[in-house]
């Protein structure tokens, strides 16, 4: 049986219906979201994720009607910024948050089950409570820990325990991520982009991070849903059909959110310049001056701005406190104000420091980008490196057998630019107010910073990068399938490389 060939300037979406329905695509993405969140949520010990200790006071903080930073009495030069927890969960994270220190032979394993872990587990959460620091989380508005938040006002109202409140609270994470990412892959029906898609929102550190109480699973999952809906308006557009009026409002909703996820990712609601006015659903005058849709993306950009604005303006006084993460040998070195001045008035300078950082950590930030999974003995835990190429593997063929984007160059160019800045925002931020004064490097910056953004990234080459592989229906059914083989590979290999690490054995060879 004949097949047909892509001829010269054909796409597999000219001529190709996929072989899974769109609706199937991202069922089975609500499978695996759910079913390795679920692993890692149960995997992963209470309190080991990423500051999730500081996570979980300011998620509790929040279920309590703490919506703005608040900050402690303090004897000090320097601000502290925390709230109220319960005094048995506060036990718990003192005596059991984290990795250890030390092991007491190199092949061990991290975690090790005891009894007094067990029974400050089974403490009730509900009960006295106690005040405590948390500068590095106070400055988060509450947006981004609404399902972790939901979790420990339900927990503290059921009378959980602190270990039931800790799943609860995980798990309807984990349902958030799922869900506002499933509407970002709906979002690219009808494109073979879905694929590339499919596979950054089940990349293994967004897996592991949508299981761990933290700001970044709603935060990961808001960032993808708007960059697809801003690439379908775009380098997608293939039909010129405008957005669907509930589309439109999940595209501005999650713009106006942005600032309120992470402040940096203030700079993505500039994507919003390069959507046409014929995407908006929304009547034009006489004259078909798309008024309407101009009033609607000019409030939506200033409401963006003031709430950029206005939460800056509430948390200003957290950077101030951010010094006491150093520890109290080196809080005196981080003072933003004087960070700032350097940066203005030494531009060379930084210029150096910014390429000092990038030559020397950056197969760091390539291996925590892919499979980051918490901290381990002083450094992170990465998945293992076959699962990272299983991965990159499913992208690749998912890119390269996809669409050529429509939109012309300048729309991926002002991609680019709003790409960077975003990039020099996360390197600014943390250079600004957690680095030393006059520092070398960029101190603290992480590969998962970057997981929002890379969607975005796929999308800006499409129109940039115009190689295609040419394959018949058949070889594309075959990609397709890859795809749908190596992806859950890379998530079952994470998940298998923590597991070994953390509860079976070490990574040093016996003594």
């Amino acid at each position: 049986m004949a097949t047909a060939v892509l001829g010269s300037g054909e796409t597999p979406e000219d001529t190709v219906r996929p072989h899974l329905r769109a609706r199937t695509v991202v069922a089975v993405f609500a499978g695996l979201s759910l079913l390795f969140g679920t692993v890692f949520a149960v995997l992963v010990p209470a309190a080991w994720g990423p500051d999730e200790g500081s996570h979980f006071k300011r998620a509790y903080q929040i279920s309590q009607g703490g919506l703005a930073p608040e900050r402690l009495p303090d004897d000090g030069p320097y601000p502290v910024y925390g709230g109220s927890v319960p005094a048995t969960a506060l036990e718990f994270m003192s005596g059991h948050g984290g990795p250890p220190g030390a092991r007491e032979r190199g092949s061990d394993a991290l975690y090790a089950a005891t009894e007094e872990r067990a029974q400050a587990l089974a403490a009730p959460l509900a009960g006295e409570h106690a005040r405590t620091s948390f500068a590095n989380t106070a400055a988060y508005s509450p947006v981004p820990y609404l399902p972790s938040a939901l979790g420990a006002r339900i927990a503290t109202a059921s009378e959980l325990s602190v270990g039931g409140a800790w799943i609860l609270m995980r798990m309807l994470q984990v349902l958030a991520y799922t869900g506002v990412a499933a509407a970002g892959l709906w979002a690219l029906r009808g494109s073979r982009f879905l694929w590339v898609g499919f596979c950054v929102a089940l990349l293994p550190t967004a897996l592991y991070q949508s299981a761990v109480i933290s700001a970044d699973s709603v935060t990961n999952a808001v960032v993808l849903t708007f960059t697809a809906l801003v690439l379908r308006a775009t380098v997608l557009d293939r039909s010129g059909a405008p957005l669907t009026r509930p589309e439109l409002a999940v595209l501005l909703a999650s713009a106006v959110a942005l600032p309120l996820m992470k402040p940096t990712y203030v700079v993505l609601s500039l994507l919003l310049l390069a959507v046409p006015a014929r995407k908006y659903p929304l009547p034009r005058r006489r004259d078909g001056r798309p008024v309407a849709a101009r009033l609607v993306l000019t409030g939506c950009l200033l409401l963006t701005l003031l709430g950029f604005a206005g939460w800056m303006w509430l948390a200003a006084g957290t950077t101030e406190a951010m010094g006491i993460l150093r520890g109290p040998e080196e809080r005196h070195t981080v003072r933003p104000d004087d960070q700032l001045a350097f940066v203005l008035s030494e531009p060379v300078a930084v210029l150096g420091v910014a390429a000092r950082t990038v030559l020397t950590l950056d197969w760091d930030y390539a291996a925590s980008f892919v499979s980051q999974m918490g901290y381990g003995l002083g450094r992170n835990v990465n998945g293992p490196f076959v699962g990272a190429v299983c991965w990159l593997v499913a992208v690749g063929a998912a890119f390269f057998h996809g669409p050529q984007g429509v939109a012309p160059r300048r729309v991926a160019t002002w991609f680019a630019v709003v790409l960077l800045l975003n990039v020099a925002a996360i390197f600014g931020t943390l250079y600004l107010s957690f680095a030393p004064v006059e520092s070398g490097i960029v101190n603290g910056v992480q590969g998962r910073y970057f997981v929002p953004l890379a969607l975005l990234l796929l999308g800006t080459l499409l129109p940039l990068v115009r190689a295609r592989f040419p394959a018949t229906p058949e070889g594309l059914r075959r990609v397709d399938t890859m795809v749908l083989v190596l992806v859950p590979l890379s998530a079952a290999l994470a998940v298998a490389g923590y597991a070994t690490l953390v509860h079976i054995t070490g990574h040093s060879a016996l003594p």
